[in-house]
């Protein structure tokens, strides 16, 4: 039996996709260009290529096994594949067993049901590179070569038995202008992407020190888990009671020591962070908080979780550095000195999950399909409640400070990034809407006692 491979790799110098099957070699070509392209004019990160590569190479495997059905356009193929994502799909190959004179066939690739809002993050990404394609003529990029050349192929070999051929659509994708397809879903409304935060010191109670110094972290300051994991021992100053979060990727940030972070791991621990295999998978993403080139710290929802994550530091005991071999400074760490990993921190969070749902039966629709981004949600909910509450108490001069520190806190420069967060729970809403509408009544009331007056006075 012939072996079969499919592989996308992502590193810091190159990408590359391909398929192999019977013999048969088909690569994604363009690939390394558009890696060229998101690396070195994007400034993208490795970790945020990675994740967009992800997302091109799932649409380019479905593509290859998914003909263009007559009078699709480009609109409706993209949209039958964002519905294959909804339900899931599956690559099958087909081989010959000459020793049975029978053919077997079975899956080489899974791509289960995906959430909506994983299915927009990849529609925008394989929509990215079309745009990025667009920008070039056919002429100019050797289409012909790259992506014609799969047709004649698979006519001329095993592939194209298996379904391993380029589609009609591919051949052409690059040289219509139609337009993008609409998204399909807008952004969720209410708190429904959010840890309820009535529920979040229960969940601090349930936690081992490790992992109520994570959640703390991810809920409380509203850090993203890759960055929280990337927390060293040289980001807390137990003095001033401040935490910093620092890019290891990067040297604009200064952490408590004063120096570019990658260029401190290369100097003191021998780590050139974008190569080494157990470090480079922590992803950093954004820097939080905004103003992070003055030093800033993170941003507490308030002080007592401040002093809470302080007093569970004195419980929580990580291998010394000196202990760790090879030696690092991160802090979050198993028994053995080795990092922990986002799985890792997923499970027990879930763990976590089922034991509230069992705990408060009456909240267990408000957990299902939560994950640890959920308390990064409930950070802006319980910001856009505080909002609320001030507009409410008569303190509306107040609230634009309630965005700003939202959008600081969350390291976000845009508004509308904050706005995906900035959610208020529906009892919340009704509280204001009922406060608002009020508001209006009583309004209104004078306008009519104005009007009354007026009236009365032409009269006379």
């Amino acid at each position: 039996m012939n072996k079969e491979l499919i592989m996308l790799i992502v590193t810091n110098k190159y990408a590359h996709a391909i398929i192999v099957a019977d013999n048969v070699e088909i690569e994604l070509y363009g690939l390394s260009k558009y890696y060229n392209h998101l690396k070195k004019v994007k400034r993208n990160k490795i970790s945020t290529i990675k994740n967009k590569l992800d997302s091109l190479y799932h649409f380019w495997l479905w593509s290859l096994c998914n003909e263009v059905a007559q009078d699709e356009d480009l609109q409706l193929y993209f949209a039958r594949y964002l519905l294959a994502l909804e339900d899931g799909f599956e690559i099958m190959h087909k081989v010959y067993l000459e020793e049975f004179d029978e053919d077997l066939e079975y899956i080489i690739y899974k791509s289960k049901p995906k959430q909506p809002s994983t299915i927009e993050k990849e529609k925008r990404a394989v929509e990215s590179f079309f745009i990025y394609m667009n920008i070039f003529q056919e002429k100019d990029y050797g289409l012909e070569k790259n992506f014609l050349g799969y047709s004649r192929q698979s006519k001329h070999n095993k592939g194209s038995s298996y379904g391993l051929k380029m589609s009609k659509y591919m051949q052409n994708i690059l040289l219509d202008d139609e337009s993008i397809l609409p998204s399909s879903s807008n952004v969720s409304k209410g708190d429904i992407r959010a840890f309820p935060f009535y529920l979040y010191d229960e969940l601090l109670r349930l936690s081992e020190p490790q992992e109520r110094l994570i959640f703390l972290l991810c809920g409380a300051c509203s850090a993203r888990i890759g960055q929280t994991l990337n927390l060293t021992l040289y980001d807390i100053d137990y003095s001033s009671k401040n935490v910093w979060l620092t890019d290891p990727f990067s040297n604009d940030q200064l952490g408590f020591h004063g120096m570019g972070r990658k260029q401190f791991l290369l100097e003191e621990y021998n780590i050139e962070i974008e190569e080494n295999k157990e470090h480079r998978q922590f992803g950093f993403k954004y820097p939080i908080p905004t103003n992070y080139k003055s030093r800033t710290p993170l941003f507490w929802l308030n002080n007592n979780y401040k002093e809470l994550f302080f007093n569970t530091l004195i419980e929580y005991t990580p291998l010394p550095e000196a202990l760790r071999k090879p030696r690092h400074p991160f802090f979050f760490v198993r028994s053995t000195g080795r990092r922990l990993t986002k799985d890792e921190v997923h499970k027990k969070f879930n763990k976590h999950l089922d034991n509230l749902k069992n705990k408060y039966p009456e909240y267990k629709y408000k957990l299902e399909g939560l994950g640890l981004h959920s308390l990064r949600h409930m950070f802006g909910s319980v910001m856009a409640t505080l909002e609320a509450k001030l507009i409410i108490n008569g303190e509306a001069d107040k609230t634009h400070w309630i965005r700003w520190f939202t959008s600081n806190a969350m390291g976000h420069r845009n508004q509308s990034s904050t706005d995906v967060y900035f959610n208020r729970p529906w009892d919340i809403e009704i509280e204001l809407g009922t406060y608002f509408q009020a508001m209006i009544d009583q309004q209104m009331i004078e306008n009519n006692n104005i009007n009354r007056r007026y009236q009365n006075e032409k009269k006379y």
